[in-house]
């Protein structure tokens, strides 16, 4: 077996692949101090694996952590993971209520919470000043913020998303993930839970063709595919595999939550899963031998058109 030394490095690809016809994928790990687990997971996706990215949660428990881990290991790319929901504020509670309970926690159902934020307008001038508090922290925690995207995929909610392209403008961030997945494509590779990826496929179609339509005007950038939408929680090695094998040319993001067992609380299987595939030897092979060049949101954000 290979040891860490052999971890597909950001910039690498085949000796064989073309320079105009490069076939490049951005490795994202979303959640980014939520907790101890995964944590350890991402630095050991990105030190002994393929992640190249990772997205910060800045007002939970575990930020500090992750921001202390994230310095120690520079080539990991550090995005924002913008919570408005199923996650804490980081304004004071009583700054941003009734949006958030007590202990200055979002509420844990996403429709509800979508509906909340589309129709009471008197939430607006809160929910813009708890993401403008959001960008700033991570400016002073990382001192760089190359892309953002959304827990649970809120950044391309109407409101939000009018909220984000503006400060992402503003604070000079380039790139923002545009959740939109080949459904057909996914389904050709797996069947299951064929309802629910259609509902969610109908859903984040409209939202993301919003945004990304908000995102060319204001002249943002995102990658011109993303795989991890459909399939999340049920990611396997043949999987990404076949993913890697069926990448067209241009800049795919394929995102994760990965988290590992580390004698406190296991995370779930799926979790710790994500690790294995993030590490595995047969993911890395397939992708030298597909051409597979690995980049970072900070390489998007110099190079290509706006999206």
């Amino acid at each position: 077996m290979r040891g860490r030394a052999d971890a597909v490095k950001v910039g690498a690809t085949s000796s064989a692949s073309s320079p105009s016809a490069v076939k490049t994928l951005i490795v994202n790990a979303d959640d980014f101090g939520l907790s101890r687990e995964v944590n350890a997971a991402v630095v050991k996706a990105h030190r002994e694996g393929i992640l190249t990215s990772a997205s910060l949660m800045v007002a939970e428990a575990h930020r500090d952590e992750a921001v202390s881990l994230a310095r120690e290991h520079p080539a990991l790319d550090v995005g924002l993971h913008a919570v408005v929901c199923r996650g804490r504020s980081m304004l004071p509670a009583a700054d941003i209520a009734p949006a958030v309970d007590a202990l200055g926690r979002f509420p844990d159902n996403p429709v509800l919470t979508g509906l909340r934020w589309y129709f009471d307008r008197h939430l607006r001038g809160k929910l813009e000043a708890e993401l403008r508090a959001q960008v700033e922290k991570h400016l002073e925690l990382v001192g760089y913020l190359n892309h953002i995207d959304g827990h649970l995929n809120f950044h391309v909610h109407p409101v939000v998303a009018d909220i984000l392209v503006g400060l992402a403008v503003e604070y000079k961030v380039p790139c923002l993930r545009v959740p939109r997945e080949r459904v057909l494509e996914t389904l050709r590779l797996r069947r299951d839970h064929a309802t629910r990826k259609a509902v969610e496929t109908a859903i984040f179609r409209a939202l993301s063709g919003r945004t990304r339509r908000l995102m060319r005007k204001r002249g943002l950038k995102s990658t011109d595919a993303l795989f991890g939408l459909l399939q999340s929680g049920h990611l396997d090695e043949d999987y990404v595999v076949a993913i890697v094998e069926r990448l067209r040319e241009g800049t795919t993001e394929l995102y994760f939550h990965p988290a590992m067992d580390i004698g406190d609380t296991p995370p779930s299987a799926a979790a710790q899963v994500e690790v294995e595939i993030l590490t595995s030897l047969r993911v890395r092979e397939a992708l030298v031998a597909r051409g597979v060049r690995l980049a970072n949101f900070a390489e998007l954000a110099r190079a290509g058109a706006p999206a």
